[in-house]
């Protein structure tokens, strides 16, 4: 891990590098250790600088490509970095090397697993009653009376959906909507 150069997938951070007692994260793709070092020496503002000491946590997911880091900046500052790579074996080997590089203990935390459960519980809570009330509509002119225009445009696209599909339609596809939610 020492002195490669890792791409990064995030918007702010394209390069990561791991240098002796320094981490540096570019924001421009840096693929030669020329360029770099000519970037290093001019002071260039596209490279952050994380003196190695100054990182105090790694927090990475097993199956996420992103990693956190709580780190001191050169001038003092603390800063949560946050990093994405390509592949989530590769943040989690980073993540690794470095929490045992640093020597810093290593803690488990059980992901919550209501949360993602009840988020989409709700989703398919939503699909099922849309579906009902698609099915059970009698006069899709109804729809589109309202008193705003934003009402108005939403029954406008609820009224093509059911004009369209039919009532039967409407059904089939809210009856595969909600499995295929389950099934995510």
């Amino acid at each position: 891990m020492e002195n490669q150069f890792i791409g990064l997938e995030g918007n702010l951070s394209k390069t990561l590098v791991l240098q002796d007692s320094v981490l540096y994260v570019s924001s421009n793709k840096v693929s030669s250790s020329e360029k770099f070092q000519k970037s290093l020496e001019k002071g260039s503002r596209s490279i952050s600088i994380y003196p190695l000491e100054g990182i105090t946590e790694v927090f990475f997911n097993e199956r996420s490509e992103t990693l956190k880091l709580q780190a001191r900046e050169e001038d003092g500052n603390s800063k949560n970095l946050s990093l994405k790579f390509s592949e989530a074996d590769q943040a989690s080997a980073f993540g690794t090397y470095l929490g045992e590089r640093l020597n810093l203990s290593k803690s488990l935390q059980k992901e919550a697993q209501l949360k993602p459960l009840l988020l989409n519980l709700l989703y398919v809570i939503i699909a099922v009653g849309a579906t009902y009330l698609l099915g059970t509509l009698e006069d899709t002119n109804t729809l589109t009376d309202g008193s705003s225009r934003r009402s108005r445009s939403r029954g406008a696209i609820l009224k093509a959906i059911v004009d369209t599909l039919g009532h039967t339609g409407a059904i089939i596809l809210g009856s595969l909507v909600p499995l295929f939610l389950i099934y995510r």
